[in-house]
């Protein structure tokens, strides 16, 4: 981040806020993922268009992330549509998130209203799917499909056909030329039990929530649950730091590699040539050397099966 990035932004840290309302009748969420999301951006040198989407999608991430309460958990979260970005991947561990994007420097010109074309940038068809991982069994995979690539819409379709939990969700990322204004959301989920009252209070706040980039862009997040549910019993439950942070390791490119099997790994070994891997998410170049490949082939166990079998 630049010296003028930082001027521009807001001075609050990137986080998530957790709290109740209505004498626990329903649960809220609310993200700031500014900073995290303009990291993002500078590793994938992405364009205005994608950092939209990649905000939203980070936050997005983040909220999710955050419902998970085990110490182990993983999420992992795959946008896959019709549009010129490709499949956008964000994985977490509790507060820790990073991105990939197949096609992050793609770019769509704004729409008339002056917005970004996210739904260009993901597609209108497709699907979103949603990996929980608590580490003790098998992961609990939920799919739903696409209904605007707006991101907000399909994230709250996820909630009501894979979790059968209808909630409202609005997602909003500010990018201009490269900076990263702001970016952010909210999750609003009736508990149950929640009375129609309380549930048609939350709708008429909604407009409230619809411009949430423009809101989040110079409020703290505590400033703005206390303005949007004053009048609701709010109740304060966690406030954690977000943070972008890839996990990836010179130890995971070369399981990596033994993965493509022994006859792919031959044939790099022959071509006496540098072999370098790059991770999909913090764009790290690990380079082997083939007296390195070599070692692996004389090592390791490695499978006859080539990539292309495989």
């Amino acid at each position: 981040m630049n010296d003028i990035q930082k001027q521009l932004i807001y001075d609050a840290p990137d986080g998530i806020l957790r709290l109740t309302i209505a004498q626990n009748q329903a649960r809220v969420l609310l993200c700031r993922a500014t900073r995290l999301t303009q990291e993002a951006v500078d590793i994938h040198q992405a364009s205005d268009v994608a950092a939209t989407a990649m905000g939203r999608l980070l936050s997005a991430g983040a909220m999710l992330s955050s419902l998970m309460d085990g110490e182990n958990d993983a999420l992992t979260v795959s946008v896959a549509g019709d549009g010129v970005g490709g499949r956008m991947t964000v994985v977490a561990h509790g507060v820790d998130l990073k991105i990939a994007v197949d096609q992050p420097q793609a770019d769509l010109p704004p729409q008339a209203d002056g917005r970004q074309d996210v739904a260009g940038f993901v597609g209108s068809r497709g699907k979103l799917t949603v990996i929980k991982d608590s580490g003790l069994g098998e992961p609990h995979i939920g799919i739903s499909d696409l209904v605007s690539g707006e991101l907000g819409m399909d994230f709250a379709e996820y909630f009501t056909m894979s979790e059968q939990t209808p909630s409202l969700v609005a997602l909003g990322c500010l990018a201009q030329d490269g900076t990263v204004l702001s970016a952010g959301g909210i999750l609003i989920q009736a508990l149950p039990g929640c009375q129609e009252s309380v549930i048609e209070q939350l709708e008429f706040r909604e407009p409230f929530f619809a411009g949430i980039s423009r809101e989040i862009y110079d409020r703290s997040l505590m400033e703005l649950a206390a303005l949007w549910f004053e009048g609701l019993d709010m109740q304060v439950m966690k406030e954690e730091p977000l943070r972008l942070r890839c996990d990836c390791s010179r130890e995971k490119m070369e399981k990596a590699l033994i993965a493509l099997g022994r006859i792919d790994l031959e044939e790099i070994a022959a071509d006496n040539k540098m072999t370098t891997m790059t991770c999909h998410f913090c764009r790290t170049e690990h380079r082997f050397s083939p007296e390195r490949i070599r070692e692996i082939l004389a090592d390791k166990p490695i499978g006859k099966a080539s990539h292309a079998d495989s």
